[in-house]
């Protein structure tokens, strides 16, 4: 009983200070305390199960594996009628790997039993053979709950008559990680032993099992993302910022018009009004206020195909001529009715019926003809005075003769056969030269009419009339050039 109230204390000790030992003097590891179950060989003891408890040390010789040391003790009573009890301390040592990423780990190794008690046959020391498994759960950054199954497998004869022996062991334990801190290779606070993504990237914040969290599910990990409360389906660029591919201030998650032209300006939802409804959004439209029918160029101002002042789309006359002047429907007018639009007119106040040339002026000359008799032109009796119907007339050669700068003309006057020729002749040179004044006075060059006089001499119709003398009293105007 010395022997084994000796060995019982010196082994608890020893396997205390043999667990301590790879991890104070090697570096890192772990150790920890153990209890549980020793179900006993029958050829050792009748008991079904017993009591054991014990130290363990482990030093890590690299990732997912390290070299382990433990001890266990151990009572239980003999086998057969003796009351006796067993001490049983097992030393045992090997190495222990993690299976994957854990929580799983398996060791193996071998060591040496002490087996004391009074009978002869009970006490011994031997070899024994060791296989186990169990789990490790991480329970804080160096603590950690364990538990295993392992069986011991004696080796050689000595005691129980030479039989061999197999011990089972159900334990439980504890253990803390000592030496330099657990690796944590991709920094984010969680050891590489508990973390179950491993490669989380750099500042990303990560929940207890050292995977990134992403709060609003934009895929962009918190920590990471610089807008944080992005509302969930909308898309975000690599800051996690949600995209706003038209540049138009409303994110693409709730921009209903996703395509909006760079500029224009939008609502609440991403579209652009068009408030003149000329289909150039506003931000665009150089011609905000384009009126609603109008046609319009690409910068959203209408178009005036015709240059009278009048938009396309609201011109009813779409083809007028340039310099026309036109009403509100974009039509030209002609005030004086012949035919020559207003604007382009040079005789606006045309007599109505009068025939007019191309520039809306009446025609002096007809083709082929160079003489014009000036109907209406009258004076006053035998006199050169012309009366105030005349001069109206005047006004419209002299209009059509300012229209016509190139033509030089002569004001011919001509007397009927009443009176001395001599007096007619007189007459005639009068009468003549005071519509060339007339004309003169209207802004047409002196230069460009002459005056004569022809008396009666060249009579129109038959002098011996009342209807002929009228023709034959007349002023003509003669084209010279």
């Amino acid at each position: 009983m010395k022997k084994i109230r000796f060995l019982a204390p010196a082994a608890i000790v020893a396997a205390i200070l043999l667990a301590a030992a790879p991890v104070t003097v090697l570096g890192d590891g772990q150790i920890g305390l153990e209890g549980g179950l020793l179900v006993p060989d029958g050829n050792l003891s009748d008991n079904d199960a017993a009591l054991a408890f014990g130290v363990r040390g482990l030093w890590s010789l690299g990732p997912g594996w390290g070299w382990f040391l433990d001890g266990k003790y151990s009572t239980t009573d003999v086998a057969g009628p003796s009351t006796d009890d067993a001490n049983v301390l097992a030393l045992r040592t090997g190495a222990e790997f993690t299976l994957g990423d854990g929580p799983w780990f398996i060791n193996g190794g071998g060591g040496w039993v002490d087996v004391s008690a009074d009978q002869p046959s009970f006490d011994f020391d031997r070899a024994f053979g060791s296989l186990g498994f169990g789990q490790m759960f991480d329970t804080s950054e160096r603590g950690m709950f364990r538990w295993e199954l392992r069986v011991d497998r004696s080796l050689g004869d000595d005691g129980l008559a030479g039989a061999g022996m197999t011990n089972v062991y159900a334990l439980l334990g504890y253990s803390w990680r000592v030496g330099a801190p657990p690796p944590d290779s991709d920094g984010d606070g969680v050891n590489d032993r508990r973390d179950r993504c491993p490669d989380t990237p750099a500042g990303a914040i990560v929940d207890d099992r050292g995977c990134p969290r992403d709060a609003d599910g934009d895929g962009v990990f918190d920590g990471l993302d610089k807008c944080p409360g992005t509302p969930a389906g909308w898309a975000v660029d690599a800051r996690g910022c949600p995209k706003d591919s038209d540049g138009d201030g409303v994110a693409d998650g709730e921009d209903a018009c996703p395509d909006t032209p760079r500029g224009a300006s939008v609502d609440a939802k991403g579209c652009p009004p068009d408030a003149d409804g000329d289909g150039v959004f506003d931000g665009l439209d150089k011609c905000p206020d384009t009126p609603r029918g109008a046609a319009v160029d690409a910068r959203g101002c209408p178009q005036d195909s015709d240059g009278d002042g009048v938009a396309d789309g609201l011109d009813k006359c779409p083809g007028t001529p340039r310099g026309a002047t036109v009403d509100a429907r974009g039509c030209p007018r002609d005030a004086d009715g012949d035919g020559v639009f207003d604007g382009l007119d040079k005789c606006p106040d045309t007599e109505a019926g009068a025939p007019v040339d191309e520039r809306g002026c009446p025609k002096l000359f007809e083709k082929g003809r160079g003489t014009l008799v000036l109907e209406g032109v009258n004076f006053e009796s035998n006199s050169a005075t012309l009366t105030a119907a005349s001069r109206a007339i005047l006004d419209r050669v002299a209009e059509a003769l300012l229209a016509w700068p190139e033509v030089r003309a002569e004001v011919g006057g001509h007397t009927d056969s009443s009176g001395s020729e001599a007096y007619n002749q007189r007459l005639s040179e009068r009468r003549a030269q005071a519509v060339r004044e007339y004309l003169i006075s209207r802004g047409i060059p002196a230069d460009r009419l002459t005056a004569r006089g022809y008396g009666e001499s060249r009579p129109i119709a038959d002098n011996g009339t009342e209807s002929g003398r009228a023709k034959n009293r007349r002023v003509e105007l003669r084209r010279m050039d």
